[in-house]
């Protein structure tokens, strides 16, 4: 009879012990969400409207854009490079060739290629850089005033065009 009063005991503590670390879990996720929501909000530069600047586009280099084009699969970044003559490519996380299997070398390579083929060529050449951003994902609603108010968030992907300039 001992035993089976130790054994409720035990299966007693165990259970007010699964009840804790679940309610700590459940603490320490809900102070994550808020503190990323108070840094979000305190950061004013998430507020900045970055698909119209001021109708200008910023004129760039070729090593700015061998810099994006290695940093387009590390981040949320589609990279598209238009050389004139029909002559685009898109480079796109999403549509990578070689990234099918996560092979991230096979991109790389794939990178390297183009480079070295195609936009080495226009080393001496500027480039004209144009951003949007837009939501992949998530609810948001439009006011009439252009505001947007998130109702589920979701992802944000940034497009960036790079166009030759030719003289």
């Amino acid at each position: 009879m001992e035993n089976a009063t130790d054994a409720l005991k035990i299966a007693f503590a165990i259970f007010v012990f699964v009840i804790a670390i679940t309610i700590l879990f459940s603490l320490v996720s809900q102070a994550k969400a808020t503190a990323d929501v108070v840094l979000y909000h305190s950061d004013k530069t998430n507020f900045y409207s970055h698909v119209a600047s001021q109708g200008e586009n910023r004129t760039v280099s070729y090593a700015e854009v061998v810099s994006t084009l290695y940093r387009y699969y590390k981040e949320s970044i589609c990279v598209t490079i238009d050389l004139g003559k029909n002559d685009v490519h898109t480079f796109d996380l999403g549509n990578s060739v070689g990234n099918s299997d996560g092979n991230i070398k096979g991109v790389e390579d794939n990178l390297k290629n183009f480079i070295k083929e195609k936009l080495e060529k226009y080393s001496d050449k500027m480039f004209t850089e144009k951003f949007t951003e837009a939501p992949v994902g998530g609810i948001y609603s439009t006011g009439e005033d252009g505001s947007q108010i998130t109702l589920s968030s979701g992802m944000k992907k940034i497009y960036v065009t790079y166009t030759l300039i030719l003289n």
